[in-house]
């Protein structure tokens, strides 16, 4: 590397947390994203290593289905992942509100949220974090669950 571009990269500024969001996990038939390089994603929600342990196992899962055939699993990864992929990557962007009022917002139905799934557990869902960081619900159903909530983030994020 040339002695000015490592100048400028020391004096550079930093930048803002980056997203990923492939289309595809794969390429051909012997090459497979996992992890951050198919779906990077804001530290807010503190799912990068998960993602990226889930990402295994479900590879795994998929070598068993298809019995070695790593081609087809590779293939099958993204159909069968990317969903979830970019659930996750929307969530780590938009789960959490920068607005003070919409945080609180936030707290108080991380609240209700609680003492509504205790009591009547078939009608309502855990809290947003809980569900993120605490269970195997699929990004792609946890964003499903609340996609009002992210809408509404995601529309003040817009303003701010």
């Amino acid at each position: 590397m040339p002695a000015s571009e490592a100048e400028a990269f020391c004096t550079k500024q930093p930048s803002t947390v980056l997203t990923v969001r492939c289309q595809s996990y794969h390429y051909g038939d012997s090459v497979l994203l996992i992890g951050d390089a198919a779906h990077a994603v804001s530290p807010s929600i503190g799912q990068g290593c998960n993602a990226a342990l889930e990402d295994v196992l479900i590879f795994d899962k998929l070598l068993d289905e298809y019995s070695d055939n790593i081609p087809e699993a590779i293939a099958q990864f993204t159909v069968r992942r990317q969903p979830d992929g970019y659930a996750l990557v929307e969530l780590g962007n938009n789960a959490f509100p920068l607005s003070q009022w919409l945080f609180i917002e936030y707290i108080i139905r991380d609240i209700f949220a609680k003492i509504l799934h205790k009591l009547f557990p078939n009608n309502f869902a855990q809290p947003l974090f809980y569900l993120i960081s605490e269970t195997t619900v699929p990004y792609a159903e946890i964003l499903n669950l609340y996609k009002g909530w992210i809408a509404k983030v995601k529309k003040s994020h817009t303003k701010l």
